[in-house]
């Protein structure tokens, strides 16, 4: 127990029988030049109890004549803990600094503490370093520095052998620290731990330092996987409870301590949630017109990631390089639907939750991400892959779905409406416009259904007739093939001469985007959303600024829509079950991309357990 972090305010000595009583082991007993040695061992005795830990003089990280003061009385104290059995100490370290960058506070660290943990070493002490997690700490300032568990390791080794962590379970929460972190961890690298719990209802990345709970109060914190994991790497040392709960300082001191107590005695015999994961599974292969099943590692969540079981993993256009391709590519899906089981530190999903997943991924904490338009994410973190029954990814990519629409149809908000309710929306379309749709692969088909439901008059373009007679089942008014010559007079036709007024590209295909152009009305508005890596000619006076044309690209939804295109699912399963031709188990794998790039399909999903 430490008093003073469970806001009794008492001389440590009349802690003593307090902390027994409540069940404790130990306690912390501060130390100074002053300290009867003897008085302390004979109390501590008496009382049954251990002692714990001692934090090192503050003035060793402050100005030049804290550091010699501190220094000064230093070996005095480390003499006098040791001679008690207290030979763990420990500081924390300020998560960012405004006049030194990282390099040159690192070097700052290195030099001070380096020097304390060599004075330590002479007495067979160690020191525990303390990084504080929250983002809050390090917003506004100049330079970040240490704040997760591996750069404070990478900190503790610089600065000596006796040197390594001072582990608290708020800080490594909220720092989106993992069970694995600390399983990879050796004793020595552990001096010294804290256990609290944090308010519920709070985002990880708002958490607040000094607001905290006491151990288990919420659950919010894995406590039993962080004190499992601890007995697991051989973890010997003091828990002490640091909850700075404003309940425990309306208590009285008994209280307080029987509270805190019978508190870390609940969280200290829960189990921790078993590995429900297995280590292997199956992942789809693609390259030389050949697909094929291997096996791969099932990810591992870190920081505010989940892991997903997939149930359904569509296969995009944009994988088809892959497959026609000379190389090999393995687990490149990136569309997909399944159940959350397991998560790290996320705040947004729990396991169990029904998700369908966003394209790609994302840092879930940059400016556009923060505004809902993860696609277009500054500083993406690596992409998994959804091709496999497993995936790894960002929570902030993950939407949950409701119960009443299947995984299947779910798996249509990646890339078969994703981009088309972005395009839709974007379009302002109207039950007066006609839009013209060109290029009805998954994507084209998708723009077709959301447009009808808008009520949209459209035209529909493909070479494709197994496309076409689809678009007419999906609400196309008109259907053209646009490798006739002739569809350039028909598109003027069914406009009534007036062009194209509001136009979508989803082929990629250069003829077709510059066809829009060229038939656009007055005052068009033209949206590409087929990829299309190489150029057009486009002329900034002569196509736009004399004829009013607008020109958007539109690459995914904004989850911030996600749930108008869920309300778009309930209404129309009928649309939905078209938007979907067929389905393949992962030992049909090879039939599956064959009839994708037969081009006479709409989407093709893949399931991941059959």
């Amino acid at each position: 127990m430490n008093p003073g972090h469970i806001g009794i305010k008492l001389a440590w000595e009349d802690c003593l029988p307090l902390a027994r009583s409540a069940g404790f082991e130990g306690i912390d007993v501060p130390v100074s030049a002053d300290t009867d040695v003897k008085r302390c061992q004979d109390l501590l005795s008496k009382n049954g109890l251990r002692p714990g830990g001692i934090a090192i003089p503050v003035g060793f990280l402050g100005d030049e004549k804290s550091y010699r003061d501190a220094r000064a009385v230093f070996p005095e104290i480390i003499k006098k803990s040791a001679a008690i059995g207290q030979t763990r100490f420990f500081m924390w370290i300020m998560p960012f600094s405004d006049e030194l960058t990282w390099k040159q506070n690192f070097s700052f660290h290195v030099e001070r503490l380096s020097a304390a943990a060599r004075i330590l070493a002479e007495h067979d002490c160690r020191l525990g370093l303390e990084f504080l997690g929250p983002k809050k700490y390090r917003t506004g300032h100049k330079y970040s520095f240490v704040h997760t568990l591996e750069q404070m390791l990478d900190l503790a080794t610089a600065v000596g052998p006796n040197a390594g962590l001072l582990l608290d379970s708020w800080h490594w929460h909220t720092s989106l620290g993992t069970v694995d972190e600390i399983l990879s961890l050796t004793p020595q690298q552990v001096v010294y731990v804290h256990v609290n719990d944090a308010p519920a209802g709070i985002p990880v990345e708002m958490q607040e330092d000094l607001i905290r709970c006491i151990p288990g109060e919420t659950g919010v914190e894995d406590l039993p996987g962080f004190l499992d994991a601890l007995r697991k790497v051989g973890y010997d040392g003091p828990v002490v409870p640091e909850p700075f709960c404003l309940e425990l300082n309306s208590m009285s001191p008994e209280d307080a301590a029987r509270r805190v107590g019978d508190a870390l005695k609940k969280v200290w015999l829960m189990p921790a949630l078993p590995q429900v994961l297995p280590a292997k599974m199956k992942a789809v292969a693609t390259g030389r017109k050949k697909a094929w099943i291997v096996e791969l590692p099932v990810p591992q969540a870190q920081g505010h990631e989940v892991i997903v079981k997939l149930h359904v993993t569509p296969i995009c256009g944009s994988n088809m390089g892959g497959f026609l391709g000379d190389a090999e590519h393995v687990n490149e899906g990136h569309e997909g639907a399944g159940e959350v089981v397991a998560v790290a530190q996320s705040n947004r999903l729990s396991v169990g939750d029904r998700v369908a997943l966003a394209p790609l991924n994302a840092c879930g904490r940059c400016a556009d991400c923060l505004r809902g338009d993860v696609i277009f994410c500054r500083f993406r973190p690596r992409v998994y892959g959804n091709f496999a029954q497993y995936t790894r990814v960002a929570d902030i990519m993950c939407v949950k779905v409701p119960d009443d629409i299947s995984y299947e149809h779910a798996s249509l908000m990646g890339c078969a409406l994703g981009p088309a309710f972005e395009t839709t929306k974007r379009l302002c379309l109207r039950p007066a416009d006609t839009v013209v749709i060109s290029g009805l692969g998954p994507v084209g088909l998708g723009a077709v259904a959301l447009a009808s439901w808008h009520g949209t008059r459209i035209i529909a373009l493909d070479p494709e007739p197994y496309r076409r007679d689809l678009a007419k089942k999906l609400g196309a008014a008109e259907v053209l093939d646009p490798t006739l010559p002739t569809c350039r007079d028909a598109l003027m036709k069914v406009t009534q001469g007036c062009g194209v007024f509001r136009g979508v590209d989803c082929s990629g295909k250069a003829a077709s985007e510059r066809m829009l152009i060229d038939l656009a009305a007055t005052r068009a508005i033209i949206a590409f959303v087929g990829e299309n890596q190489d150029t057009i000619p486009v002329s900034p006076s002569v196509d736009m600024i004399r004829r009013g044309l607008t020109i958007i690209g539109c690459w995914h939804m904004n989850m911030l829509d996600t749930p108008e295109l869920i309300e778009f699912l309930r209404r129309n399963p009928a649309k939905a079950d078209l938007l979907i031709s067929h389905k393949f188990g992962f030992d049909r794998v090879q039939e599956a991309f064959d009839t994708f790039a037969s081009r006479k399909t709409s989407k093709v999903l893949l399931l991941p357990w059959k």
